[in-house]
């Protein structure tokens, strides 16, 4: 009777020790952020989310992304650069208010902004977002290709070319 008893509680007092997480707030799989291509970063309350670059059959790189403020105190994007080089803006500058988010490319699109590149498809290039009262933010995209879902990658000042395919007799 002892036997089994002491063989309950080793049981119990390994179960409870093998099973307990002791790594607590730094553990390696709560620290995960990047949970697709694009990149995320914060500057003050401004938040950068799915940052990428789409390039195109001309070399340009097509910025991807959503910016959105959580601040009650609105900032302005004042400049984006792709790789070092001044992105093409569809706008001077883009006003920042509070939950009401910069969507580059997509069907939610409210802005646009493109530079030549020269990187290939996998590799990285630096992203630097320039704002009026937050601090500037640097992200290292990842550069994909436009095909499978960005084939007819939506853009504000853009309309899609038609996909045209021929079809035989039936």
């Amino acid at each position: 009777m002892t036997k089994t008893i002491k063989k309950i509680l080793v049981l119990t007092l390994l179960a409870t020790t093998l099973t307990a997480c002791g790594s607590g707030q730094t553990a390696e799989t709560r620290m995960i952020k990047q949970v697709t291509d694009g990149v995320e970063a914060q500057s003050a309350e401004i938040r950068l989310r799915n940052v990428k670059i789409v390039k195109d059959e001309l070399s340009q790189g097509i910025l991807i992304g959503t910016l959105i403020n959580w601040s009650d105190q609105v900032d302005v994007i004042t400049g984006i650069s792709i790789g070092g080089v001044s992105a093409t803006l569809s706008a001077p500058k883009f006003d920042l208010l509070k939950n009401k988010p910069i969507i580059f490319a997509g069907e939610s699109a409210n802005a646009d902004a493109f530079a030549l590149i020269q990187k290939a498809a996998g590799e990285r290039l630096p992203v630097t977002f320039t704002f009026a009262s937050a601090s500037p933010v640097t992200v290292d995209a990842l550069v994909v290709m436009q095909d499978g879902v960005y084939e007819n990658l939506l853009r504000v000042n853009s309309i899609p070319t038609p996909v045209v395919t021929e079809e035989g007799p039936a």
